[in-house]
């Protein structure tokens, strides 16, 4: 009795030592193991290659300070670095706005027509040339030209202030008269998209006169562009040797429909009305001649 009292005590013994191993085996530490919410939550510091941790910012060059770093930054570039964008090139443009052939209504001799401009320089300096003139295509020599020679600076996104000089000419049956004159221009891009260009003018002999020419480029389809345009003359003094009075005097008002071959290249019709005005008419009717006038013209548009 006692034997089975002792085999009993052993048996289990050793059924309480075991079964917690059993469970131990089935649920390992690594599953068993939780994080609590603040542990799992917070954020760890990071840390560097040298395994210590910054949290006061982003580490720096290795033997630089702060102070050496935004030096550098403000520094030029090196010599190997490439270069940045070419935002100040020198470049060229040519426009001939106006190159024509004119028919006038009232039987007056026909006439050949131009204006241009172009420039050379970078986006805020340039070197500016404006030309424009008409001469008679058949029967009495006679015409005027006018080339502007100018420096130009950039002093808005919109327009450049220009100075310079101006050569003159006129001829007629074998005369020919020309002058110098100083001028001041402002050229430039008007709210609406009017291209506008005001230019005033001191002659050598201290005559003093402006010209203020505004366009807007109406676009009716992508190659069909209508134009009108007009231009006005001005004098601050009667000239009695250019036959011009004191106040408004001539103005031309012009249309042009031109087809866009290419942007470079765009022939077009239209029409010109040109009046004399103020005392310059005065003075034109006083020796016979007409005021008024229409022609009919025919041109190509250039850019290169």
């Amino acid at each position: 009795m006692q034997i089975h009292k002792c085999v009993l005590l052993i048996l289990v013994s050793w059924g309480m030592a075991v079964e917690p191993a059993l469970a131990q085996h089935e649920h390992p530490a690594s599953e068993t193991k939780t994080e609590t919410p603040e542990t799992s939550q917070q954020p760890q510091p990071e840390t560097s290659a040298e395994g210590s941790h910054h949290s006061d910012g982003p580490a720096l060059p290795e033997g630089m300070s702060l102070d050496g770093v935004l030096d550098y930054a403000a520094g030029p570039p090196p010599e190997s670095y490439p270069d940045p964008v070419a935002d100040d090139e020198l470049k060229f443009f040519t426009l001939f706005e106006q190159l024509e052939y004119r028919i006038p209504d009232g039987g007056g001799a026909d006439q050949i027509g131009w204006e241009a401009q172009g420039w050379v320089g970078f986006d805020y300096n340039r070197f500016v040339w404006k030309s424009e003139g008409e001469l008679a295509f058949e029967g009495q020599d006679q015409g005027e030209s006018e080339t502007d020679l100018l420096y130009s600076r950039l002093i808005t996104p919109f327009w450049s202030l220009q100075a310079g000089a101006q050569y003159a000419n006129e001829w007629e049956s074998g005369d020919y008269e020309d002058r110098w004159s100083g001028v001041l221009a402002l050229q430039g891009l008007a709210p609406g998209m009017i291209e506008m260009d005001s230019s005033l003018y001191i002659s050598e002999d201290a005559d003093v006169t402006a010209a203020v020419e505004a366009e807007y480029n109406l676009r009716l389809t992508q190659r069909f562009v209508l134009q009108p345009r007009a231009e006005l003359g001005f004098a601050f003094q009667d000239i009695p040797d250019r036959a011009i009075g004191a106040g408004l005097t001539d103005a031309n008002l012009d249309l042009r429909l031109r087809y866009e071959i290419k942007r470079e290249f765009a022939p077009y019709i239209g029409v010109r009305y040109g009046v004399l005005a103020g005392e310059t008419a005065s003075v034109a009717e006083s020796v016979g001649t007409d005021t008024e006038n229409v022609s009919l013209i025919f041109g190509v548009r250039l850019a290169f």
